[in-house]
């Protein structure tokens, strides 16, 4: 899969993950976690822009991703930006996703998880409608201020 990566460091919009993604015309964000500490066993930790971000974008249909590696158990996990501020409220240390965590050689490994990223996401809404049919969809749900 041909994907055009952007590493994002922006201090001035806080909670933006950290990698956008773009393959078939299809956006994406991945938030890149570690689990190494002993408070960490569970879950890694989210600053509170992090959650509102991922939650904020979701709810528009946005795709986000938080793939945490496992250093210790060489395992990575997947957790949709969806389901982020729920399963902390809940103590749900639950993941969407896990696999053996691929070399950096290993190109299907790799592609076994960008394949669940953009096929499998919660947040996923396939819109193949014209500009016309998209903007009366807009108006027809005005912002709020």
């Amino acid at each position: 899969m041909n994907v055009h990566w952007s590493r994002i460091e922006s201090w001035s919009l806080p909670g933006i993950p950290d990698l956008n993604g773009c393959c078939d015309g299809m956006e994406f964000w991945v938030e890149l976690k570690v689990l190494t500490t002993k408070s960490d066993k569970k879950f890694p930790k989210w600053r509170p822009h992090q959650i509102a971000w991922q939650t904020q974008r979701s709810s528009v249909g946005g795709i986000v991703w938080n793939l945490v590696h496992h250093p210790s158990s060489n395992r990575l996990y997947l957790l949709d930006g969806k389901h982020l501020a729920k399963r902390l409220i809940d103590d749900d240390h639950g993941w969407d996703a896990e696999f053996e965590c691929p070399s950096v050689m290993d190109r299907d490994g790799w592609m076994d998880i960008l394949v669940h990223m953009l096929h499998h996401s919660s947040s996923v809404v396939r819109r193949k409608s014209s500009p016309r049919v998209i903007m009366s969809q807009c108006e027809s749900h005005p912002r709020e201020n």
